[in-house]
């Protein structure tokens, strides 16, 4: 019987990006999700595009019991960061123009 140090529910971009860093923390990692393919909510987002962040990110724009934590969690890993961590696996993508 294979055993986890983490089992994560769910295969969404946040439930991806916690299974890649406790993977990075050595722990043996199961994800499971109810669609036939991880990620596949993520390719539907932004209209099909797979919209993956703004440039434009703070705070101010999330609503929580704590107004504090999403400052704590922004300042921790900025979407600067997870666009240096796109180009460093060179996953190509665009700028939409508004």
């Amino acid at each position: 019987m294979q055993s986890y140090d983490v089992i994560i529910i769910g295969a969404s971009a946040s439930g991806l990006m916690c299974a890649i860093e406790a993977g990075k923390r050595g722990r043996q990692v199961l994800v499971l999700d109810h669609a036939n393919k991880a990620g596949k909510k993520i390719l539907m987002s932004g209209g099909g595009r797979c919209n993956f962040t703004n440039y434009d990110v703070s705070a101010e724009n999330y609503l929580s019991h704590n107004p504090h934590f999403c400052k704590s969690a922004l300042s921790r890993f900025t979407q600067w960061d997870f666009i240096a961590l796109v180009e460093r696996y060179k996953i190509a993508y665009h700028e939409r123009d508004h």
